[in-house]
């Protein structure tokens, strides 16, 4: 009996340790916390560097990533708690906070790279009486109405609009004279020998010099809904780090960061290669010099018409 019973204490001893051992070695995949970054579909960001290299998790979670049809889409969900964290136009996350929706930027992750591409060469104030393709419920619009507004007095009563989904932009080249658009449409117009008529940071330069804005020419932030931030700052601040190492090595390894870019996206060489010339991401964390060109951005969307109440005095950053 006494054999016996040394046997199934031996057995009970090799059982726990080896729960214990599955255990300690089980994958952390399965055990660190999922957070929700929703981002446009078919737009990029340094998001897409995050999710193919892992630094969510190396940084202790696990991104899932929403991919949504319309810039609305992820403004919808951020309203609704669908989303943790969002990649938006700047002016968007003012148009946001001005309505109520509890948010903070908490990093900018591009500079403006979109683009008016036309099918002859024009200069930006000779659209007047142009027909324009472009995807109206996006920041891209909205910020071109507005620098066509402050810098050349072109209202939408000026010009004619077509609304048109991003696949469908260079169809619509061959009945519109040109179209507002972003990357990596842009890339793939261009190498197509569509014209540039302007860029949105030529268009930027151009209200710098006049004294309209001042700062880098930021495109897109990061925002976090406020209610997330206040119980999980630490997740905040890791998702923080996660982005900037991505833009780290976004900067850092082009040949594997164009791979990245051109499997998500179906693109080639040659596009890659303007894509990556035409991007330039953010690698740092939110400072006095980002702040005051989103309060720029602001400021140019507010005078083209776009936010209806004075941004100057909202402050929805937050610095971790």
């Amino acid at each position: 009996m006494r054999k016996v019973l040394a046997l199934l204490l031996i057995g009970l001893v090799v059982v726990v340790s080896g729960c214990i051992g599955s255990n300690s070695t089980k994958p952390t995949g399965t055990e660190i916390p999922t957070v929700k970054a929703a981002t446009l579909l078919g737009g990029i960001s340094t998001l897409d560097v995050m999710e193919a290299k892992g630094f969510d998790r190396e940084n202790g979670f696990k991104v899932e990533v929403l991919r949504l049809g319309k810039t609305p889409d992820i403004i919808a969900a951020l309203e609704k708690g669908e989303t943790d964290f969002a990649v938006i136009p700047a002016e968007m996350a003012a148009k946001l906070a001005q309505s109520g929706v509890k948010i903070k930027i908490i990093g900018v992750d591009m500079l403006q790279n979109q683009a008016i591409i036309g099918k002859e060469k024009m200069k930006p104030a000779e659209l007047k009486g142009k027909k324009i393709g472009a995807v109206v419920a996006s920041g891209t619009f909205k910020l071109f109405q507005a620098y066509m507004k402050v810098l050349y007095n072109l209202t939408p009563d000026d010009y004619t609009v077509v609304n048109v989904p991003p696949g469908s932009v260079e169809d619509s080249l061959k009945s519109v004279d040109a179209v507002v658009i972003w990357e990596p449409i842009v890339s793939q117009l261009i190498v197509k020998n569509y014209t540039v008529i302007a860029t949105f940071s030529e268009l930027w330069n151009e209200a710098r010099e006049r004294g309209i804005v001042n700062g880098p020419a930021v495109m897109l932030v990061w925002v976090v809904r406020e209610d997330f931030l206040e119980k999980h700052k630490d997740l905040v601040h890791a998702f923080i780090k996660a982005q900037i190492e991505s833009a780290e090595f976004w900067k850092e390894n082009p040949a594997e960061t164009k791979e990245i870019l051109g499997e998500l996206y179906h693109l080639e060489g040659k596009t890659l290669d303007v894509l990556y010339g035409r991007t330039e991401v953010n690698d740092e964390g939110l400072n006095d010099e980002l702040i005051r060109g989103i309060k720029s951005e602001w400021k140019l969307a507010y005078l083209g018409g776009y936010l209806r109440e004075n941004p100057e005095n909202l402050d929805i950053f937050y610095r971790g």
